[in-house]
C-alpha cells in the first residue's frame, strides 16, 4: 500500500477484520502488509467511532516466553598465590579468605562475608582510589 493513497473506510474495515483474525499482533500484521501501525490504529479509532463493531487486539492473548533468570553459585575459591600480586610483600591469606587488591590498597575477606557488604567496601576502596 502506498504511502500517499487514500484508503476508502470500507477497505479499512475489511483489514482491520482481516488482521484481527490472523492470529498475529497488529504490529506483525501490519508490517507484513506494508502498513503503518500508527495509521492502522487511526483506522480503528475512526471506524469505532462510525459504529463499526471492531474486535479488540489479541496482543493479550499471545503466550510471551516467561521471564528467566540464571543464578550461578560460585563455590570455587581461588589459590592465594592466584590473589596476591607481590608475594614479598603480602602478607599470607588462609584458605578460609581471599586477598583482594586494588592499587595499593589491600583487602583480606574472610569466606562467609555478607555480600552487600563487601560490595559497598569494594565501591568505596574504588571510589577512593579513582
Amino acid at each position: 500500500m502506498s504511502r500517499n493513497s487514500k484508503t476508502l473506510a470500507a477497505q479499512q474495515l475489511k483489514l482491520v477484520m482481516e488482521c484481527r483474525r490472523s492470529g498475529k499482533t497488529d504490529a506483525q500484521w501490519c508490517i507484513e502488509n506494508g502498513i503503518r501501525p500508527a495509521t492502522f490504529y487511526n483506522w480503528v479509532s475512526r471506524l469505532r467511532k462510525r459504529g463499526c463493531d471492531i474486535p479488540e487486539s489479541n496482543w493479550n492473548e499471545l503466550k510471551l516466553p516467561a521471564r528467566h533468570q540464571d543464578v550461578v553459585l560460585l563455590d570455587v575459591i581461588p589459590k592465594p598465590s592466584a590473589l596476591v600480586v607481590n608475594d614479598e610483600q603480602s602478607e599470607p591469606v588462609s584458605s578460609n579468605s581471599m586477598l583482594l587488591e586494588i592499587n595499593s590498597a589491600r583487602l583480606t575477606i574472610p569466606n562467609g562475608t555478607d555480600s552487600s557488604l563487601l560490595t559497598q567496601v569494594i565501591l568505596a576502596m574504588r571510589g577512593s582510589l579513582c
